[in-house]
């Protein structure tokens, strides 16, 4: 039987999880937001999932989906 304390631990995770999902999503969703052409949300989609790990190409993705 699951206690409060476990419960709360287990929605604890999903919270951090999904913070995490929407940061390493901001770039595509920017490059979405800003109207860039599918070549540049292809970039911004595939550097934010592969380089996402290394914050240089977090910092790439975020570049491409932001600028104007």
């Amino acid at each position: 039987m699951l206690s409060v304390n476990d419960i709360l631990l287990i929605i604890k995770y999903v919270i951090v999880v999904a913070i995490f999902a929407i940061i390493v999503l901001t770039p595509a969703y920017l490059a979405a937001a800003n109207d860039k052409s599918k070549y540049d949300r292809m970039r911004a989609r595939m550097g934010s999932w592969m380089f996402g790990w290394s914050f240089i190409g977090w910092i790439f993705a975020l570049f491409i989906g932001a600028k104007k």
